[in-house]
């Protein structure tokens, strides 16, 4: 994989410059970026196994470290789908150049798509666990992930069977992926139903819901960051369509999705994880206490 300022760039940049567009070669900035978030995908894997060896201490437990793992799973997902689509590196290989398995793929259904629902287990959990006081069992969880990758997956496999030229193409001259206008706007506005449907469910699910250990506190943190990054995709979609022509704003786009999945996993599991590094046996008693107070309360 190069970065360096081959003849191949060079041809590159001047037929983009034919066409008006002002291209950026792929460098050794890109390669920095790239090097970087994969240091830190690799050390936030570190972490969740640590989480996943401790799963039987009580916080830990409780914040179900199986489920968020699904989160850093998604981000390499998300990040491989960005790199390649966002002109970050070369697409050098035949499904690189495949922009349905990038962008729809890679990028909504196994990277954003599945940290969205993840999150949103995450929240019918806690609505079983505090509202309706019951076991989230494993049968229920099942028919609630088998919808959510329904959800998922069906309008994906719709715009896979769509022609090309309907949803998002390659351009070889520059070796990039051009969304169709109308599609990149359906798309947006699928994105922002979503999250407005998300945000409406979790009003609903929390309104009246006393959570013992604020758990419903690290999961709006985690809604907020990442309604905070799609509203910087959007910004960028819109403001500059050829963003992935532009060093800073490239760079900037797979900074906020990855950026925005790392604070998301940490605003759920941070608080538990830490304790259980550094105040192991004191907060384990402090979390009993505060579940006994609030079952005492409750009876």
């Amino acid at each position: 994989m190069s970065f360096a300022f081959t003849e191949h760039e060079k041809q590159r940049v001047a037929l983009a410059s034919l066409l008006g567009i002002h291209l950026d070669p792929i460098g050794y900035t890109d390669m920095a970026v790239t090097i970087i978030w994969a240091v830190l995908i690799f050390v936030q894997f570190l972490v969740v196994a640590y989480s996943l060896h401790h799963r039987r201490y009580r916080p830990i437990h409780n914040a179900q470290p199986m489920l968020m793992a699904m989160l850093p799973i998604a981000s390499i997902a998300w990040f491989i789908g960005d790199i390649v689509a966002n002109d970050i590196v070369h697409p050098n290989q035949r499904w690189m150049r495949n922009c349905i398995v990038l962008v729809v793929w890679l990028r909504t259904t196994c990277g954003q798509s599945l940290v969205i629902s993840a999150l949103l287990m995450r929240c019918i959990f806690l609505w079983f666990k505090y509202r309706l006081h019951r076991r989230f069992t494993p049968l229920i969880s099942t028919v609630f992930a088998a919808l959510l990758m329904a959800a998922a997956t069906v309008p994906s496999i719709i715009i896979t069977i769509l022609p090309t030229s309907k949803t998002v193409t390659f351009v070889a001259t520059i070796d990039a992926c051009i969304i169709n206008p109308q599609f990149k706007t359906a798309a947006t506005l699928l994105t922002w139903l979503m999250f407005a449907f998300l945000l409406a469910a979790f009003c609903m699910l929390f309104m009246g819901t006393k959570c013992v250990h604020n758990e419903h506190v690290g999961v709006a943190a985690a809604w907020l960051i990442l309604g905070l990054a799609a509203g910087f995709n959007t910004y960028v979609m819109y403001v500059k369509p050829m963003y992935p022509a532009s060093l800073v704003l490239r760079l900037c786009l797979v900074s906020a999705n990855q950026g925005s999945v790392l604070v998301a996993w940490w605003a759920v599991m941070g608080r538990a994880v830490y304790n259980c590094r550094f105040r192991y046996h004191v907060y384990l008693v402090e979390w009993r206490l505060a579940s006994k107070a609030a079952q005492t309360t409750r009876f």
